[in-house]
């Protein structure tokens, strides 16, 4: 997975909140903590799992929820997800504890929870995000006040949100499949290398048997099934580009022995791998051949 930088600081001078959009796929955080700042976290495309040092196992973030991490709180993020997106937002205290004398409550956040991201914050998060990308190109002044003005609005609407919004309640069955689409976009970018168990166990906050039972349970094959099954699909696409050998295929899954390449492939109903090698070129000549 791909390292992601961050700071203990995001808010420069006197600005109350900073808005960040953050697409980046199969990336991790470093543990850490923000300085002053409140840190308001909510998907937009796949999942984000959070370790947070006051919970006894990791969040995970779906689309249309959102979690606050207080200043102070050691956590680290990872999205498993190609596609992978999420707003972050940061709040300074002082305005945190504004909003909160001026609703009369106070956030929650002795333990992490999900919280039902509304309507409204919803709506918040499109204006921001849109400002935030325009203020980058040139623009006028106007323009990075209008951008300033929408992030404020939006931490308003951040911590509205965590005063008032319901917590999601589990529902296992989505949790489940959720944690294994994640699992299996973790193996497939990790076929090029033997992963043991205790690993991926471990980069899920799972015990070895609960890894292994959750994945059949939701899949109906075990994960050393699916990735010799990922890899023989990986490898017969390899096999079909010009030029690729066998042991070059196989290495790129993960497998030193050609060999054994081809009785996975034996064992899944496919030819052996020198049959597939080159076979889409042999398939479909080139008119101007003849």
């Amino acid at each position: 997975m791909k390292p992601y930088p961050t700071a203990p600081r995001h808010l420069c001078g006197d600005r109350i909140a900073d808005v960040r959009h953050v697409a980046v796929g199969e990336y991790r955080t470093q543990p850490h903590r923000h300085d002053d700042e409140f840190m308001f976290l909510l998907p937009r495309t796949g999942q984000l799992v959070l370790n947070v040092e006051s919970n006894a196992a990791p969040v995970r973030v779906t689309p249309k929820s959102f979690v606050v991490v207080p200043p102070q709180r050691l956590h680290d993020t990872r999205g498993y997800r190609p596609g992978q997106a999420h707003v972050a937002v940061y709040v300074a205290s002082d305005f945190v504890t504004f909003c909160e004398r001026k609703a009369r409550r106070k956030l929650s956040y002795a333990r992490i929870s999900i919280w039902s991201a509304p309507l409204l914050l919803l709506d918040a998060v499109r204006v921001a995000t849109g400002m935030a990308r325009a203020a980058e190109m040139p623009s006028t002044e106007l323009a990075v006040l209008r951008a300033d003005l929408a992030a404020r609005t939006l931490a308003a609407s951040c911590v509205e949100a965590g005063l008032t919004a319901a917590v999601l309640p589990p529902n296992p069955r989505d949790a489940r499949a959720e944690i294994v689409r994640d699992i299996c976009a973790f193996l497939d970018a990790t076929l090029d290398r033997p992963v043991p168990l205790e690993r991926i166990a471990y980069e899920f906050g799972m015990s070895r048997r609960a890894l292994t039972r959750v994945f059949r349970d939701v899949t109906g094959e075990s994960v050393v099934e699916y990735q010799s099954r990922r890899r023989v699909e990986v490898a017969l696409t390899l096999l079909n580009s010009p030029g690729m050998t066998v042991l070059a295929a196989a290495a790129a899954v993960g497998i030193e022995s050609p060999s054994y390449l081809a009785r996975l492939f034996k064992r899944y109903g496919y030819a052996p791998p020198n049959v597939h090698k080159g076979a889409s070129t042999r398939a479909d000549p080139s008119p101007f051949g003849r």
